[in-house]
């Protein structure tokens, strides 16, 4: 093999493009150190900064007071601090509704008695008697008395999310006996009795009151102020609960008696 030969001139070029490439390299090799220290100190710097700016951030929060129950209302939906929030109250929108509904029925049932008039007539002999039946139909109403219905009869609880409302029994209004439902029977009369029954006007009403007396105590016999009660319970419930899940649907109704 020939051996190159090199004058001084192409010597001193070889020796040259050595040099470059041997600074190329060196230069490569620094600038990826530099790049790789760098990205370290902006990684470190952003952890520094994002690590302040989430302090930052919730001490604003808990200066704001974000997401805290708003007081004096029942149940905060959402609280932006100073930006404003939402809540819901219960006691309002109940109240307010029980003020113009005092009394509500709740339930009704028909009822009757019979009573039997009898005027002997002379010496009370039965040839002398007569006798009538009359037939008294009216109805029984119950109602829930709200009037007197407040504050300390109803019951938030949110752990549960219910609304739970203390209401008094059913009560037994006055039963109603219309005229019309008011049926006189045919005069029984003895073979030497004759005309019509002759019974003053306040005798009259002294036998339907006591013909209401008697109906009370069948619907006592009857047990139906249970029944009154249970029917109290589900007309109150239907009637707010609607209300209640207006205001928020996240909350149910509880109805129960004082």
């Amino acid at each position: 093999m020939t051996e190159k030969k090199y004058n001084d001139k192409d010597f001193l070029k070889e020796v040259e493009k050595a040099a470059s490439r041997g600074v190329t390299k060196s230069n490569l090799k620094s600038s990826i150190i530099t790049a790789l220290m760098t990205a370290a100190v902006i990684g470190l710097i952003a952890f520094i900064v994002f690590s302040r700016l989430s302090a930052v951030n919730e001490k604003f929060r808990d200066f704001f007071r974000l997401d805290e129950p708003v007081a004096d209302h029942d149940v905060t939906l959402e609280n932006n601090g100073i930006f404003g929030y939402t809540a819901a109250d219960f006691e309002e929108a109940i109240l307010g509704d029980s003020a113009q509904l005092k009394k509500i029925e709740v339930f009704s049932q028909e009822i009757s008695d019979v009573a039997t008039l009898t005027d002997t007539g002379m010496f009370n002999w039965s040839v002398f008697t007569k006798v009538q039946l009359i037939t008294y139909n009216g109805t029984a109403v119950y109602t829930v008395d709200l009037s007197k219905f407040g504050k300390s009869d109803i019951i938030f609880n949110e752990e549960d999310k219910t609304i739970t409302m203390k209401i008094p029994h059913a009560q037994l209004e006055p039963i109603n006996i219309p005229e019309d439902q008011i049926h006189f029977g045919d005069v029984n009369r003895g073979i030497l009795a004759f005309g019509d029954m002759n019974i003053p006007p306040e005798q009259t009403m002294a036998v339907q009151g006591e013909a209401r007396k008697k109906m009370e105590e069948k619907l006592v016999d009857g047990n139906i102020q249970t029944q009154a009660d249970r029917f109290a319970i589900l007309t109150i419930w239907e009637l707010y609960s609607p209300i209640i899940k207006s205001v928020s649907k996240d909350y149910s109704l509880v109805v129960e008696f004082k």
